[in-house]
């Protein structure tokens, strides 16, 4: 009985957390849909001018200097995945 608990617990957490992921991701995928006007799939600090919020962050979330934010960058970050959020 306990483990079959456990097991539903183990479960239950598991697509919470695959839920939350899913979640996150479209998110992101929307953010880099409003933002991206020139449509090449990146966030670029010109188009980023739309949302003060993530352009007081850009340098931190663009960790390679390339001056683009791509989805990569952005799912790997926890400052823009606090952005997502809001």
């Amino acid at each position: 009985m306990k483990k079959s608990i456990a097991m539903g617990a183990l479960s239950l957490m598991v697509a919470t957390l695959q839920l939350l992921a899913t979640a996150n991701a479209f998110a992101q995928e929307k953010l880099i849909a409003q933002l991206d006007q020139d449509e090449d799939g990146l966030i670029s600090i010109r188009e980023a001018v739309a949302d003060p919020n993530l352009l007081a962050v850009f340098g931190k979330i663009d960790t390679n200097g390339d001056g683009k934010i791509s989805a990569e960058e952005l799912s790997s970050s926890t400052l823009a995945q606090a952005l997502v959020k809001n």
